[in-house]
This record gives C-alpha cells, sequence and structure tokens, in this order.
C-alpha cells in the first residue's frame, strides 16, 4: 500500500479523523510517557472503542508500562512515521501498513528484533502461519501484524436478483455477467482512481491473483519466474482488452474521474454491477447501505472468480493492513512489547474489535465459537473462510517492496490508456523488482499451501 494514503479513509470522500489529543510535531520516546503509540482510525466512535478496550485495558492492568496514545490523520500516518524514523524521533511503537516496510526499518537498524520476546509470548502459535512468516526479515521476528484482510467481489443482492445473475467462479462466468451487465446500460466492474492514484494497484492485484494464480505469483515473489513471464504478460494484456471494452470504471475516461464512494453509490442504486475491493470495506461501508444512507440497498461479498483454467475459483489474496515494531532507541522494551501482545494474543478481544467496529482483525488463529454474536455475518463467514483455505494470494502492498509496488500502479496506469504496452509494464517491473531483490527489502512470501 502506498504511504500517502490510507485505503480505508477513501470511503469518506478524504475526510478521516484527527485526533483531539495529538502530540505535536513528531516527538516520540522521552517526551513524558512510558510508551509512546501513534495510531489513526476511520471515526470517532472506533478510536473510542481502541482506546477504552485497548490503550485503557492494558493500562489498567500493566506495572511495566503505561502507553500513551496519539492519534493521528489516516491520510499521512505512515509518512509521519517514516519522517520520525529518519530523523531518530520515532515514536516507541512504530506503525508500518505492511511489511514492505518493516523490511526497511529493519535494514536501516531502526527498530529492535524481537526474537526472545516471540518466542516468551508463544506468537508463532498465535498467529497464522503465512501472518507470522510475514513478520520475520532475515529469518527474525522485527514485528507483529495487528490487521489483516483479503481482496473480495461485491455486490447488490437485490441488483442480482433483478437480472437473474449468480456470483461468476469461473471466467466464462465473468465475462457474460459482464456483456450482460453492459447491454443492460449497467457498469459491469465498478473501478476509478480519481483522487487515489494507488487504487489502480487493488484493481490488478486482484486480476493477477485470478488470471495468473497463487503458485505462479508465489515463483515470481520469489524469483524463480520473473515478472515479465509469460503468463503475467498474457494477464495483463486480458485486464487491458476488458478494460478497452469499458467493463473496468466503463471505460478509460470514466476511469481516471471515477471515486471510491461513486462506485459504491452506483453498487447501492444498481447501476454497478459487481466491485472488486479490499475487505477493509466492511467497517464502512453501511456509509452508502441501509438506513445509515437513506435507502433500503444491502450488499454481499463472494470469493473472486477464477480467469484462467489453471487457477482455481475463490483465492483470498491476503493483505495486512498494519504491522507495529519497536523503535531502535525505544527504552521500555518489556512494557512495550506486552501491550504488542496485548493487542494480537486474545482472540475474544480481537473479535469483540470486528463486531464493535467492523475493522479487520490480527491474522490470528480464531475458532468459530469465537466469534460474538453480534458480529455481522457477512464479517464472520469472510475470518471464518480464509485461514481454513488453501487458496490463498498475494497483494501488492503487502508483498512487493516498496519502489516496486509504486511502479505496480504507477506505470499501468499508462497501460490503461495505451502508452504503454503491456510486454514493456511487466519488463519494467521485472528490472525494479530484481534489483530491489538484491537489496534484500523484499517481504517473506509464504508458499500457496499455507493455511
Amino acid at each position: 500500500m502506498s504511504h500517502q494514503l490510507s485505503r480505508r479513509s477513501l470511503l469518506h470522500g478524504g475526510a478521516v479523523l484527527a485526533g483531539a489529543s495529538l502530540l505535536g510535531g513528531c516527538g516520540g520516546a522521552g517526551s513524558g510517557a512510558d510508551v509512546s503509540y501513534w495510531a489513526a482510525f476511520p471515526s470517532k466512535p472506533t478510536e473510542k472503542y481502541f482506546r477504552e478496550h485497548y490503550v485503557d485495558a492494558f493500562n489498567k492492568t500493566s506495572d511495566s508500562a503505561q502507553v500513551s496514545m496519539s492519534v493521528k490523520q489516516l491520510t499521512n500516518l505512515a509518512q509521519l512515521t517514516d519522517t520520525a524514523v529518519s530523523a531518530g524521533r520515532a515514536p516507541d511503537i512504530v506503525y508500518s501498513p505492511g511489511p514492505s516496510a518493516v523490511a526497511g526499518y529493519a535494514k536501516s537498524f531502526k527498530i529492535r528484533e524481537l526474537g526472545d520476546y516471540a518466542s516468551d509470548f508463544k506468537w508463532k502459535d498465535a498467529l497464522l502461519p503465512w501472518a507470522y512468516q510475514l513478520s520475520q526479515v532475515d529469518n527474525k521476528i522485527f514485528s507483529v501484524p495487528t490487521s489483516y484482510g483479503s481482496m473480495v467481489l461485491y455486490y447488490n443482492p437485490a441488483t442480482f436478483e433483478k437480472y437473474g445473475w449468480e456470483p461468476p467462479t469461473t471466467k466464462q462466468e465473468f465475462e457474460d455477467l459482464c456483456a450482460d451487465a453492459k447491454s443492460e446500460g449497467l457498469i459491469p466492474v465498478g473501478a476509478g482512481n480519481s483522487g487515489y492514484k494507488a487504487q489502480t494497484e487493488w484493481y490488478l492485484t486482484a486480476f493477477l491473483n485470478m488470471a495468473v494464480g497463487p503458485n505462479r505469483l508465489y515463483e515470481v515473489l520469489t524469483s524463480s519466474r520473473d515478472f515479465d513471464d509469460e503468463a503475467i504478460v498474457d494477464a495483463v494484456s486480458l485486464m487491458k482488452s476488458q478494460m478497452d471494452k469499458g467493463w473496468w470504471g466503463g471505460g478509460t475516461k470514466d476511469y481516471f474521474t471515477t471515486t471510491d464512494p461513486d462506485v459504491l453509490t452506483g453498487l447501492a442504486k444498481g447501476d454497478v454491477a459487481m466491485y472488486i475491493s479490499g475487505t477493509w470495506s466492511f467497517g464502512s461501508i453501511a456509509t452508502f447501505f441501509g438506513k445509515d444512507a437513506g435507502n433500503d440497498a444491502d450488499w454481499d461479498w463472494a470469493p473472486l472468480p477464477s480467469l484462467s483454467s489453471d487457477v482455481d475459483p475463490g483465492v483470498f489474496p491476503l493483505a495486512i493492513g498494519t504491522s507495529l515494531a519497536l523503535s531502535a532507541d525505544e527504552k521500555k522494551g518489556d512494557g512495550a512489547v506486552a501491550f504488542l501482545d496485548f493487542l494480537i494474543n486474545d482472540p475474544g478481544r480481537a473479535l469483540g474489535y470486528l463486531a464493535a467496529t467492523g475493522e479487520n482483525p490480527p491474522p490470528i488463529k480464531v475458532e468459530s465459537g469465537d466469534f460474538p454474536d453480534d458480529t455481522d455475518k457477512r464479517s464472520e463467514r469472510l475470518y471464518n473462510a480464509i485461514p481454513k483455505s488453501t487458496n490463498l494470494g498475494y497483494t501488492s502492498w503487502t508483498f512487493l517492496p516498496p519502489r516496486s509496488n509504486s511502479f505496480f500502479y504507477e506505470e499501468f496506469d499508462k497501460v490503461i490508456t495505451g502508452d504503454l504496452p503491456p510486454k514493456e509494464y511487466c519488463s519494467g517491473l521485472a528490472g525494479q523488482f530484481t534489483q530491489e531483490t538484491g537489496e534484500g527489502v523484499v517481504p517473506n512470501a509464504f508458499t500457496p499451501e499455507a493455511d
């Protein structure tokens, strides 16, 4: 994920929470609190719940440290953190939007290795195997993941019922639905990156998982194949052809003038057939559907379809939304790490947060009976399905190193406009990825068989 803007903030048109208790400037450890921590939230109620059930609850029971949380804006938390880390003024607990940034911090000795703590707190037992692997840099633990999700297909059940559609599972079903939706005057797949250039990576990430599949993507991410492999080039060419038909976002011109709220409004009204996006929307989608939006529309999700005979339907591309580490200058190690453990090592607390706010939980092992009764059944279905799936894929903002990820979406916009042929795009991406592989900043890709 790009550091410039949080994915979740887009659902509010960029108007996101600015905390009432902001610390001035970039002051970090030593500013008066035992353990300093910067966070950001999509709404005041979410911030209130987190503060009460995590920060205040931890402080009431902790003898080793007291956590002071400073709330920043979703739009610039990562950028503020980068600046503070570079200046040596980071908070004690260092935020990252995923493993890619963690690798960079670890390589530059800006954060602490947590191996002994991981063993003491039994994080390997608590975390899903792929998430534990992603938390490692050079086989050493440097962070803990505190939220995760995936990419899914959103749809309006009433619209599907009206036209007699079912969520597609195969390439033929997907293409037939797109053609039918276009003939009925609908936008087949809502898409656009107006106001948020990196939104392009959502769609391309999902498409590569659907059309190339986890096995080949794993080989690319581990350098057994290159990004200019024929399968990648063919997938990029296929997506380009579908966009040329107006299936994604209504065509090139509309794509670059459409926002995320536009798409979700269209989905609620029945003007958009499908929307392929991340599960970070679960917590905020009520803004557009149901009584909060002043309509009687509803939404649901389905796993992604397959766009190749070589790919099984229902792939879940995995994404870490937040990783937390300890600053190399942090002095309250035991207490600070105890708070990290407090964030991830209690299924009841984590799923209570999901039920109350819709926010993505940490990638921890849970049982079906762990979900509170008031959990949205769509969220419960998702977080029951992912840990049991053997069809797990890869999101660009979690598994690509920083410069490769920027290239991934910035240069693909040129493919959309026809200014860059798919083969040249893939060759450029391959070169950038090879360079960063040599620098040792590529996150650890789990094997596709991980569960």
